[in-house]
């Protein structure tokens, strides 16, 4: 089968599935958007050596600036006519469309039809949500209007789809509300790939490079919007910055990391530091530098996004100090994980004695950090995950949903 994945972000999980899918026997191309410099990025390099596995950076002519109204919407519609070129060349049975902004996905799907290719809607974020939180912080009217015509556009696009993969149970309310057909939803929750992130000393290279590796380290790693609060961030370092107790270290890029790189100017670089996204192949060595792994999410935002560098947290084996709604799917995973302490996005008091709590409480921490690793490995096997998407692919053939795994359907 040919299947052509689109992740817009270049996350590293939706490569190690196109990774997957090839050892199944599928040729898979796999394509991302290399000019959004705002995500990190997977194993790409090194995932486009297999056999019948293809993965390119599409890139436009304009410059992408994310966070422009006047110009995001133009450069959304340029790469989507780019990914459009990119099916029209594959010719695939299947294709899969992962956090692709909706203007996008719209002429993706009709380049999808096009090819008879099948359509399968990955829904990562509740895009017109996304759009309704951002505006609504410019100006009231226009996050109405943007959000109406996004809600609209959305919807159609989901009804318009084969099949929608859901990677939360509030998504696939969402979307029953939205009256789309039960059938044609699935449940996946995301994962993060077990042998890319694995656990290590703290002592290792890239904490001694940054002379950290006999300090106690608070780290966020990732994409750091608005939607994630920096503030909290700027209040734990303010609070190390006084007590000298431990260091706050994020490895960042975003609206949010600028935020906190001008706010933080006169932070002592004992208590504070901020870098850019680090090389992903360093990613253990990075994240096993922490004593304790901070994610963070806006009580509005939890409703549309589920913050994926959790799952890479859980990977790592380290503590994790979240701050997000307790209805959010990242939050209800660490504490279904055991693996960390939840409080709550509104209260800067609760998120800096949390971190204290940390400090205090070694044995804690040693608890909270086996039983995320132990989560990872009981629920991110890549075969199960991959059985359960070819059962997706598959299942108008097999006369069966993605929730069953009927022994008669060959998943080869």
């Amino acid at each position: 089968m040919r299947i052509f994945v689109n992740e817009f972000c270049g996350h590293p999980f939706q490569i190690q599935l196109s990774r997957e899918l090839v050892i199944r026997g599928h040729e898979v191309e796999h394509v991302y958007f290399s000019g959004n410099l705002s995500t990190p990025k997977g194993a790409v390099e090194a995932a486009n050596t297999a056999h019948r596995l293809n993965i390119s950076g599409l890139n436009i002519k304009r410059a992408f600036e994310k966070h422009s109204i006047r110009s995001r919407r133009a450069a959304d519609i340029e790469y989507g006519m780019a990914v459009a070129e990119a099916v029209s060349r594959f010719k695939p049975d299947v294709v899969i469309s992962a956090n692709m902004p909706l203007d996008a996905q719209k002429i993706l799907l009709k380049a999808a039809r096009k090819h008879n290719a099948k359509f399968i809607y990955w829904l990562q974020d509740v895009y017109s949500m996304a759009v309704r939180f951002v505006l609504a912080r410019r100006q009231k009217i226009l996050a109405n209007i943007g959000g109406a015509y996004y809600e609209s556009l959305e919807k159609k696009l989901l009804r318009q789809s084969d099949s929608i993969v859901c990677i939360s149970d509030s998504f696939v309310d969402y979307v029953k509300d939205w009256g789309i057909e039960e059938e044609k939803i699935h449940l996946i929750e995301n994962w993060s790939p077990l042998d890319e992130i694995t656990p290590m000393s703290k002592d290792n290279p890239w904490a001694r490079e940054n002379g950290v590796a006999q300090k106690f380290c608070f780290m966020y790693s990732g994409t750091l919007g608005m939607k994630h609060r920096p503030e909290l961030l700027l209040c734990l370092a303010k609070h190390l910055d006084a007590t000298r107790e431990a260091i706050l270290i994020v490895n960042a890029a975003g609206a949010g990391a600028d935020w906190l790189r001008d706010q933080t100017k006169d932070i002592s670089p004992e208590a504070f530091r901020l870098h850019p996204f680090q090389p992903y192949e360093r990613l253990s060595e990075v994240m096993a530098t922490a004593d304790v792994l901070i994610a963070l999410l806006d009580s509005d935002a939890g409703k549309f996004a589920v913050p994926s560098k959790t799952l890479a947290y859980l990977c790592a084996a380290r503590p994790i100090l979240m701050a997000a709604p307790n209805v959010n799917q990242a939050a209800k995973v660490i504490q279904a994980a055991k693996a960390g302490l939840l409080v709550s996005p509104d209260s800067p008091e609760d998120f800096v004695f949390a971190a204290r709590k940390f400090i205090d409480n070694p044995h804690e921490r040693a608890a909270y950090a086996k039983q995320a690793r132990a989560y990872a490995e009981r629920n991110f096997n890549i075969g199960h995950i991959a059985d359960r998407f070819l059962n997706l692919i598959r299942h108008d053939r097999c006369g069966q949903t993605a929730r069953l795994f009927p022994r008669d359907c060959e998943l080869d």
